[in-house]
């Protein structure tokens, strides 16, 4: 059961999951399930904690195992940092306890240890999640414990904390509001767990007043995932046309990733965990775009390592942007004076340039 709930909750997203579902994919019928599991958020806070203890059994036996039990529980990156705000709050912070001690586990394994370090191989390992490549079990765990070494070795720029930057003052056009509003509602509660109500009252309108602005809360997300793709795209379009060797063209894209994740974290946070929620017509020309972002880093990858396959080209590319991803992310990170250097020298170490 526990099997495959996690599979309909990553393929079908948990909002478009029933009970009546899990049970049909068991062949038993619902009220069988609900004597197993209170409800359908019992059974999800199952499905994830069942997947943190297999990697977590894995932590003591280095790199590899650690990779291939992530493998065997590929969707657990999407179960926890998409599916997983649908929990109540403390069956979420209990999750992250069980993140936290796996992160502390890594950092054990670091010599000198270091909290960046022990999140970044996490991350790392855990970005198969947001893969489609395909490799046989045992040359994919290679190269990920590869990375995580990677990573491991590499040296950091000093860090310190630095006192919280004063807000900036608010001074938007009210579409611009209602999209920023927006993104940082289905960043933090889902986009289905976010009504058009609650986007007005962030962005400081009534609810009904949105619609003078977008015709639907679908609207509001295509209009965000497709402004912040197509910054990226201009990033890339920018770099590759004035920097021709392709390592210097790969440090410039990877200052230029970094750069916008920290300053656009919470829009990063939704190209990624929002994609699959929406409709095929929407959908597919995004999903098109991101392909073909991942695709210009690998083709530098390529032309700067002729040797390296091309599926472990995408597979480093995807660690690093997972990488970066999660450190923009993580409040306790993303304040320290130095991170963003930190960030492009173990993204470099990852891309070996």
């Amino acid at each position: 059961m526990v099997a495959a709930a996690a599979d309909l909750f990553v393929r079908k997203g948990y909002a478009q999951v029933g009970m009546s579902d899990i049970a049909a994919a068991v062949s038993i019928g619902p009220s069988a399930l609900y004597r197993h599991f209170r409800g359908k958020r019992e059974l999800l806070y199952e499905v994830v904690l069942d997947s943190f203890a297999a990697v977590r059994a894995a932590l003591p036996d280095g790199y590899p195992a650690l990779a291939a039990a992530v493998l065997e529980h590929r969707g657990l990156g999407v179960l926890w940092q998409r599916e997983s705000r649908h929990l109540e709050p403390p069956a979420r912070a209990a999750l992250r306890a069980e993140v936290v001690d796996m992160q502390r586990s890594v950092v054990a394994r670091l010599r000198p240890a270091s909290d960046l370090l022990g999140w970044a191989v996490l991350g790392a390992i855990m970005s198969v999640s947001f893969q489609r490549i395909r490799l046989p079990a045992p040359e994919y765990a290679a190269l990920l414990a590869s990375i995580a070494d990677d990573i491991a070795a590499t040296v950091l720029p000093p860090l310190h904390a630095r006192p919280p930057a004063a807000p900036a003052p608010a001074a938007l056009p009210t579409r611009d509001a209602l999209l920023a509003a927006a993104v940082r509602l289905f960043a933090s509660r889902g986009y289905h767990g976010t009504g058009i109500e609650e986007i007005g009252a962030a962005a400081g309108i009534a609810g009904p007043s949105v619609y003078h602005h977008f015709d639907s809360k679908l609207d509001i997300l295509l209009a965000a995932m497709n402004h912040g793709a197509g910054e990226l795209h201009a990033a890339v379009a920018a770099t590759v046309t004035t920097v021709p060797a392709p390592g210097a063209a790969l440090r410039a894209l990877l200052g230029s990733y970094v750069d916008y994740s920290f300053a656009n974290g919470d829009t990063v946070d939704v190209l990624i965990t929002e994609i699959d929620h929406l409709p095929d017509a929407q959908r597919t020309p995004l999903y098109r775009e991101q392909r073909a972002y991942v695709a210009q880093w690998q083709r530098l990858m390529l032309a700067l390592h002729p040797g390296m396959p091309p599926g472990h080209a995408r597979v480093r590319v995807q660690a690093a942007l997972t990488v970066t991803n999660d450190v923009a992310r993580t409040p306790h990170l993303r304040i320290l004076a130095g991170i963003e250097d930190a960030v492009c020298a173990i993204g470099a170490s990852i891309l070996r340039i």
